[in-house]
């Protein structure tokens, strides 16, 4: 980055151009400033103040606070983070959402508090990033106490971080003060002149109430102290009212206002004394060449005289608290200060201000050779660190002190300020834990924090971060919005974005959600073939749970239909056909070893001809001719999954055949006339003559239809018996458990396949063929033995048993009962 690019981003840190917490000008009173610029020094001047935090052009308003989700995502989509000024804008943004919303809310009459504590922790944080990125730089030609001022806080960055909080502390009373009633002058008095009761009785004109005390005789400043008499009970209400607004306007960093109000109503001594803290500075000792015909002398050239004085008035116990915490805050008396700080952000404003303000003086008499009115030593003896401030706050004497300093946004706010993101990491997951505390949109505020801590390359544990953006994820998914839980997973580290993703996509059932699911996992760099992967294996593993140690049954339910329509995620990527085989294969085998033929069907039919040409990288293969396909060009695992799939093709052809042939054989067989008795009349005969030629030309078309099904059953049965080098006989099968089932499937389905077999050849009377089963099964090659149980074993020899009477019985032929 040049120099130029740089100091137009920065300069808004120029202490010369700007007013700091020491010395308050109005030279930038005109200035406006977009909120991209990231101008957050709020206490500078009322104008400055004004214009970096004036309200934006209100965009479309939403339904309700919901739109931060949207809101949030598309900012950090805009963004890829590769320079610290990125950050700084996705902070700026995010604040800018918030003031959108905060001015939805309280059109719509709801409660927005918790999101202005929201908004007020990301100024903070980007006022204190904003810090971090510049850097130090060593200033010439000091001439001034505003000058060594100056010089100071462009050295030590430190120092101008806790000026920056202070400046955001006022900015936020600022904000707060807006709806005050003490905005009106007649809140104080109705004369522009300073105690105009005290003035009234003391020129005996008739007033509607006389004080009721001693009261002053003279109208001086000095009076009351001096006299010890009171000014007009009416003026001293007035006066203490006043007072008070005047140390709230500096609260919020609004000395101007502060003297005007002074100014206003008479009290022009008041405004004079609030002066009379400013730095000096004469430009006029600069070389001729650098001064500038508007320059001017500004500030106090006895401030030293000024700073002892004030001390005193702010000590003085006889005037009023509002008073002395006034000029206590100017001259660095906090303990004149924190009487009248009742809350949280009081007392650690008054803190910060006191470190700014000792530190500045400290700095100014180091460095300048003249003699300084002695400050009393309490001043010098103020060493309180940021961290003794945090921990007084927690141990405040006052109850709702202690209680704000422990809410969760406060500690957010202490743990930045002192720098402790390890420690604010692991309790923000352990908010996150608590459901008392993990409302959505404190869970959506906590993920960003975590995002913000990655991008600004802080240290911290990244178990505890993922533990907060994943219940942030939670929310999230019954949103059903595929950019929102997309994005916020691709945060998370790979298991965890698989495992994550995959439980979202899981509830998706129609394609143009399932589409855009997916769309938006490619958009984020989402591992999807992981995802789609660990989505099958999930219905897979639920499926085999519902099942398992339950009766079986044929008909196909609802979650069989959910597992075949979980396949098409693995379908999906036309890349990704190997890895869709192995789940396809594995689906159609459980629906197999259940018996839910149907179910493995729609399971296999998930498989088309253009991927068994992808996995094969052949286009122009004929599955039917595939098991005389040449498959030494693919690897062994190609192979395992082709013969498998084959395998499964094999064996529904024949299931499927097998019942279309035993519904052609017991439902489709014509149905005899019934005989007529021997009495009936010609025309009856007639007409069952007639139906019985009928008949037998229906039962000659019936056989040979039965007879054709019956020859193509039987070859696809014999197929199976006989697949190359054995059905479902993997020898280089290395997965254990998926060589346990296809064991199990051959002891399923073989006995099976040689029980249809018989049914369909004794049917045909084809009793020859039925023996030979026998050799079959004993034959010591296929070893089909070694698959029959004892029980299906005799059932079967049962069979073939019968069917040797029977050729024994035929009439056609002699035969042995082995068919000889």
């Amino acid at each position: 980055m040049d120099d130029s690019t740089r100091a137009a981003i920065f300069a808004d840190f120029d202490i010369s151009q700007n007013e700091s917490q020491m010395d308050f000008t109005d030279d930038l009173t005109k200035s406006k400033f977009r909120k991209s610029q990231f101008n957050l020094s709020v206490s500078l001047t009322p104008g400055e103040l004004s214009a970096i935090f004036d309200t934006p052009t209100i965009q479309p308003k939403l339904n309700s606070e919901n739109g931060l989700y949207n809101q949030f995502l598309d900012v950090l989509q805009a963004f890829r983070i590769s320079s610290p000024l990125q950050l700084l804008e996705i902070l700026q943004y995010f604040i800018d959402n918030c003031i959108d919303t905060i001015s939805i809310l309280k059109d719509q009459n709801q409660n927005a508090d918790w999101l202005e504590q929201e908004l007020n922790t990301w100024r903070l944080l980007l006022t204190l990033f904003q810090v971090q990125h510049l850097e130090s730089e060593k200033v010439d030609n000091i001439v001034s106490d505003r000058d060594l001022a100056d010089a100071l806080f462009k050295e030590d960055q430190k120092l101008k971080g806790i000026q920056r909080i202070v400046d955001w502390l006022e900015h936020c009373a600022a904000e707060n003060m807006e709806n005050e009633f003490m905005k009106d002058a007649k809140h104080f008095s109705d004369e522009e002149v300073a105690w105009p009761n005290t003035l009234g009785q003391l020129l005996k004109k008739e007033l509607i109430y006389q004080s009721s005390g001693a009261m002053v005789t003279k109208l001086d400043p000095d009076a009351p102290n001096r006299q010890s008499r009171s000014i007009h009970d009416l003026d001293q209400v007035d006066d203490d009212r006043l007072l008070t607004q005047v140390f709230n306007e500096i609260r919020c960093g609004r000395l101007e206002k502060a003297e005007l109000l002074c100014c206003q109503y008479g009290q022009f001594w008041r405004s004079a004394i609030m002066e009379g803290w400013r730095l000096y500075h004469d430009p006029f000792y600069k070389p001729k060449e650098e001064q500038n015909p508007s320059d001017e002398i500004l500030g106090n050239p006895n401030r030293d005289v000024w700073k002892a004085c004030a001390w005193k008035i702010s000590s003085d116990h006889k005037n009023s608290p509002y008073w002395r915490a006034t000029i206590g805050i100017l001259c660095g008396n906090i303990d004149a200060v924190l009487p009248v700080c009742n809350r949280w952000e009081d007392i650690l404003w008054a803190h910060l201000h006191t470190i700014v303000n000792v530190a500045v003086e400290s700095h100014i008499q180091t460095h300048k050779s003249s003699s300084f009115i002695s400050l009393p030593e309490k001043y010098w003896e103020y060493k309180m660190t940021m961290d003794d401030i945090i921990a007084e706050l927690k141990s405040n004497p006052k109850l709702a002190v202690r209680q704000e300093a422990h809410k969760p946004r406060r500690q957010i706010q202490q743990y930045f300020m002192t720098n402790q993101f390890r420690e604010l990491v692991n309790i923000m997951a352990d908010w996150a834990e608590n459901s008392l505390e993990s409302d959505p949109q404190f869970l959506r505020f906590l993920a960003h924090l975590i995002l913000v801590i990655r991008w600004a390359g802080i240290q911290h544990d990244e178990l505890a971060a993922n533990l907060i953006i994943q219940k942030y994820i939670e929310v999230l998914i019954p949103m059903n919005d595929s950019l929102l839980v997309a994005y916020y997973t691709s945060q998370l580290e790979q298991t965890s974005q698989i495992i994550i993703y995959s439980k979202f996509l899981e509830k998706s059932v129609l394609t143009e959600q399932r589409t855009q699911g997916l769309l938006a996992a490619e958009k984020f760099s989402l591992p999807v073939e992981e995802i789609t992967k660990r989505i099958v294996e999930t219905y897979r593993n639920r499926f085999t749970n519902m099942t398992s140690g339950q009766d079986l049954f044929s008909e196909i339910t609802s979650d069989d239909y959910e597992l075949i329509s979980a396949l098409d995620w693995i379908i999906y990527y036309p890349h990704q056909v190997e890895e869709a085989f192995v789940q396809i294969n594995a689906v159609v085998r459980n629906f197999v070893a259940q018996g839910k033929i149907q179910a493995a069907r729609l399971a296999f039919n998930k498989v088309q001809k253009d991927s068994i040409n992808r996995l094969m990288n052949n286009a122009d293969i004929d599955i039917e001719k595939l098991l005389e396909f040449d498959m030494v060009s693919v690897s062994k695992k190609i192979q395992s999954l082709v013969l498998e799939y084959l395998a499964y093709k094999c064996y529904l052809d024949a299931e499927e055949g097998f019942a279309e042939w035993f519904h052609e054989y017991h439902q489709t067989k014509p149905i005899e006339p019934i005989k007529l008795h021997g009495n009936a009349d010609y025309a009856k005969k007639l007409i069952h003559d007639h139906n019985m030629e009928q008949y037998q030309i229906a039962l000659s078309n019936w056989k040979k239809n039965v007879a054709s099904s019956s020859q193509i059953v039987v070859e696809q049965l014999f197929n199976l018996l006989f697949f190359p080098n054995g059905w479902l006989v993997d020898h280089e099968n290395e997965d254990k458990n998926r060589h346990e089932h296809f064991e199990l499937l051959r002891t399923i389905c073989i006995p099976k396949i040689f029980m249809l077999l018989h049914t369909i050849l004794h049917s045909a009377e084809k009793y020859t063929e039925c023996i030979k089963l026998a050799s079959y099964i004993t034959d010591k090659t296929n070893k089909f033995y070694q698959l029959f149980s004892q029980a299906d074993l005799k059932k079967l020899l049962a069979k073939i048993a019968e069917s040797s009477v029977c050729l024994m019985e035929s009439n056609e032929q002699v035969l042995d009962p082995w068919g000889f």
